[in-house]
C-alpha cells in the first residue's frame, strides 16, 4: 500500500510539475504570436532626440528603443527597431501592416491607424522664447501679438489648438528644432513649443534664449500596438505599461 501511494503521489508531482512548465510556455508562445505574428517585433521608432539616438556603432539607445527590446525579451522574440524621420511615416507603416508596435505620444490621427494602451511616461511641454523677448512666463504666450511655431500633428499641437485663442500658431517640424531655430533667429517668430528635451536642444542654437518655467501640457508617451490583433495583445500592453513603470525600469 505504501509503495502504490507513493507511486502515485510522484506520479502526481510529475504532472504537476510538467503543467507548471509547459503550460505557461504554451500561453507565452501564443501571446508572442498575437504581439508579433512574423516571429520578430517591429518597433517603430520615432528618431527624435528625446526618444532615441545611434551609438557610436549605429545601434539604438534611448528610451524607445530600451522598451522595445524589453518588450520584446518578454515575449521570447527578437526586437527590430524600425527608424522613422516623423510621426506620419509611422501611421503609414501601421496602416500598411509594417509595424507591431511602438512608443509615441497619443494623438487622434495615430489613434486611427493603430491602438493605444496606457501610458508609460509623460513628457513637459513649454516654451522657448529669444533673449530680447519680454515673454515672461506661459501664460504671457496667448496673446494677439504672438506668433507661436507649433511641432506638426503633434500632442502639444492638438492641445494647443483647443487652449489657444489669440496667439498665432504656424507649424513647423516635429522631429527636429533646426526649422523652429531659423525662424527664430530671424524674427519671423516669438516664441517655440515642445518638449522640454527638445527646447534644450534648440536653446544651445540661440545664445541668450530662455526656456519658460513650468508645464502648461504634459504631453503622454503610450505604448502603441496593430489594430485587430487578439485581445491578449490590448491585455498585455496594459500589464507590460503598468510593470514598466511600478519596478523603475524608466529611470
Amino acid at each position: 500500500m505504501n509503495a502504490l501511494w507513493l507511486a502515485r503521489l510522484a506520479l502526481g508531482a510529475c504532472a504537476a510539475l510538467s503543467a507548471s512548465i509547459f503550460a505557461p510556455a504554451h500561453a507565452q508562445s501564443d501571446l508572442a504570436k498575437a504581439f508579433a505574428p512574423i516571429g520578430t517585433l517591429r518597433v517603430g521608432v520615432l528618431m527624435v532626440t528625446y526618444f532615441a539616438l545611434p551609438d557610436p556603432v549605429g545601434e539604438l539607445a534611448g528610451v524607445v528603443p530600451d522598451l522595445g527590446r524589453e518588450l520584446a525579451r518578454r515575449l521570447g522574440v527578437p526586437a527590430q527597431l524600425v527608424r522613422f524621420e516623423n510621426p506620419i511615416a509611422v501611421i503609414e507603416a501601421f496602416r500598411k501592416g509594417e509595424l507591431d508596435a511602438t512608443f509615441i505620444g497619443i494623438t487622434a490621427d495615430r489613434a486611427a491607424a493603430f491602438d493605444f494602451g496606457p501610458v508609460v511616461l509623460d513628457l513637459q511641454t513649454t516654451y522657448l522664447v529669444p533673449a530680447a523677448s519680454a515673454i515672461q512666463r506661459i501664460e504671457d504666450i496667448d496673446r494677439p501679438d504672438v506668433r507661436l511655431l507649433v511641432p506638426a500633428r503633434s500632442a502639444q499641437e492638438a492641445f494647443l489648438k483647443k487652449t489657444i485663442a489669440k496667439a498665432t500658431m504656424i507649424s513647423v517640424a516635429v522631429e527636429n528644432p533646426r526649422q523652429a531655430v531659423e525662424k527664430l533667429g530671424a524674427g519671423e517668430a516669438d516664441a517655440f513649443s515642445h518638449v522640454v528635451p527638445m527646447l534644450v536642444s534648440a536653446q544651445a542654437a540661440l545664445p541668450g534664449s530662455r526656456i519658460l518655467p513650468g508645464s502648461y501640457y504634459n504631453v503622454p508617451i503610450a505604448i502603441g500596438y496593430a489594430k485587430e490583433r487578439p485581445s491578449a495583445v490590448a491585455a498585455y500592453a496594459k500589464e507590460f505599461a503598468e510593470d514598466v513603470k511600478k519596478s523603475g525600469f524608466l529611470r
